[in-house]
């Protein structure tokens, strides 16, 4: 194995460390192991998407192509024996093009990529709300009082006015 940040030879491919630079090979290790699959299942998702994007094109054309050329002579079936073929056609390469984006597991991905999307900006609020809290706990000592905090005699010496003393004594 190679370092691929100096290019030095490495003396076994289960080092985890280049000897010469320090740069960790366990990112570059995984990803030559896997990249195989890796090509092969992206290799299969640009060929579904470009399948079906040919096929919403082709299907467009021959909407088109029916409606300006067969739509006035629709008492002659061959025009629509003609179109007919063309349409199938379109509609078996989207469905080649949805082949492949299933078995590459384009579409599982696609949910766990907004799962992950949606907790990102879960977690976001949840910072931003906490960041909130905490900046208004700083910020509770620069607001001014409204009233005066009551003394600790106060409340004791109001009790004590309450009761009736004897004039007399």
């Amino acid at each position: 194995m190679f370092c691929p940040q100096c290019g030095h030879v490495q003396v076994s491919d289960e080092t985890r460390f280049c000897s010469r630079c320090g740069l960790s090979l366990g990112a570059a290790s995984e990803l030559l192991a896997g990249s195989d699959e890796q090509l092969r299942r992206e290799k299969r998702e640009l060929t579904g998407v470009s399948l079906l994007l040919a096929t919403v094109l082709m299907l467009l054309n021959f909407l088109i192509v029916f409606g300006v050329v067969t739509l006035p002579h629709l008492s002659n079936p061959v025009f629509l024996w003609i179109w007919l073929p063309f349409v199938v056609g379109s509609l078996a390469t989207g469905g080649i093009g949805l082949a492949s984006l299933l078995r590459s597991s384009y579409f599982r991905r696609v949910k766990e990529r907004e799962s992950r999307l949606y907790l990102s900006r879960v977690d976001e609020r949840r910072q931003t709300l906490t960041e909130g809290t905490t900046s208004a706990s700083i910020n509770a000592g620069t607001v001014p009082l409204l009233a005066e905090p009551a003394s600790v005699t106060e409340t004791p010496t109001r009790e004590l006015e309450a009761i009736p003393r004897d004039v007399g004594r």
